[in-house]
């Protein structure tokens, strides 16, 4: 007799769902609780968004604790769902993610299910995204371009104080002030950025900074822009370095040796080919710009991240181009994004978004390598 397929369990609320956006369509506000049974799935939801969840879950059953016959004193306790929709499906095991919670599981196991946890991802097939998938993440990334577009054309109409600061009119144009000019283009095609990086100096340097202060010329200013569609969830994710005016000639080398690592990194990302060994050959040629990665005074200098993450409905997916020697297959879809890092220069970093086709892969939404902006 064929064994059967285990069930997979999902715990989400609205900021850990793509797993859940993924197997069954449904956007949960508050924790809802999945079971993606191989007969038929059941969601789990509170009273206030079963009708909308039986829209969006159309091919699951919706039900709500009432329905399920849980204990009006056990109605808001989402582990006591987990238990009764175990009970409603006849589930006796269940296979969950890392980030499962552990009192859910701890529920189950009492009520004699027992929890596998699944150490890698547990829908590996989202990261080969069908034709549909791409086009909703082609979408997000013109909103990130359009978004990147407006940031140089506000920097190129600054001029520059005494102090050499950018302004804008009447006021020194500051990151804070830029980022909202990036919110209100990416909100006109329904897209946010709970977060994006705009960061000039020594802000750049450091990879993850989001930037304060004013913008001043003659310094790198790193623009990641990465919105996430408010209706579909897919995420886009592009990075643009710009200096207002002239570049000294340390930046421009910079630039050129960051460009041309992520220009052959792009032309390298193919089906079969190792993720791992795109990384390294941005890492050699890098060196070979005569680029040093290494530790100064207790922080990194140089490049010292990945190469590229994939991108669908999480901002960071599988797969990585970095270390993991995973190979690219068509529906791939990946950052290609060098950087180097020194905080006495400031930060560059230049990232496509681009999809792995049959024969190579496909940049989703060009956008002009501008570097100096008069």
């Amino acid at each position: 007799m064929k064994k059967p397929s285990t069930s997979r369990m999902i715990v989400a609320g609205s900021g850990d769902a793509a797993d859940l956006r993924y197997a069954s369509g449904f956007s949960p506000v508050d924790p809802v609780v999945f079971l993606d049974h191989p007969r038929r799935a059941l969601l789990v939801v509170p009273m206030l968004e079963v009708g909308r969840a039986r829209v969006e879950a159309a091919r699951s059953r919706v039900a709500t604790p009432v329905e399920l016959e849980i204990a009006p004193d056990q109605r808001r306790s989402v582990a006591a769902w987990a238990v009764a929709a175990a009970r409603a499906c006849r589930v006796r095991r269940v296979r969950v993610g890392p980030y499962f919670p552990l009192s859910v599981a701890r529920a189950l196991e009492r009520a004699q299910v027992r929890v596998e946890l699944e150490p890698g991802a547990l829908y590996p097939e989202r990261a080969r995204k069908n034709a549909d998938e791409i086009a909703r993440i082609a979408q997000v990334q013109a909103a990130a371009v359009a978004a990147v577009r407006a940031a140089v054309r506000e920097i190129r109409r600054a001029h520059v104080n005494r102090a050499g600061e950018l302004v804008l009119g009447k006021r020194v144009l500051t990151s804070e002030q830029l980022k909202r000019t990036v919110e209100g283009v990416l909100l006109e095609r329904e897209c946010q950025s709970r977060e994006m990086i705009i960061a000039c100096g020594r802000h750049a340097a450091d990879p993850h900074h989001r930037g304060t202060g004013p913008l001043r010329a003659g310094e790198t200013i790193v623009l990641d822009i990465f919105p996430q569609h408010q209706k579909s969830g897919y995420w886009g994710d592009i990075t643009r370095t710009v200096v207002k005016g002239p570049a000294r000639p340390e930046l421009k080398r910079m630039y050129q040796a960051v460009l041309a690592a992520q220009t052959w990194a792009r032309r390298a990302v193919r089906p079969r080919v190792r993720a791992d060994r795109i990384h390294q050959g941005v890492q050699q040629r890098l060196a070979d710009a005569g680029f040093v990665t290494e530790t100064r005074d207790g922080l990194p200098v140089g490049f010292f991240h990945g190469t590229g993450h994939g991108v669908g409905l999480e901002i960071h997916e599988a797969p990585s181009l970095s270390t993991v020697p995973v190979r690219l297959e068509p529906g791939h879809v990946v950052t290609v994004e060098p950087g180097l890092y020194y905080p006495d220069l400031g930060g560059i970093r230049i990232e496509d978004t681009v999809a792995v086709t049959a024969r190579g892969a496909r940049v989703l939404c060009p956008c002009p390598y501008t570097f100096e902006v008069r």
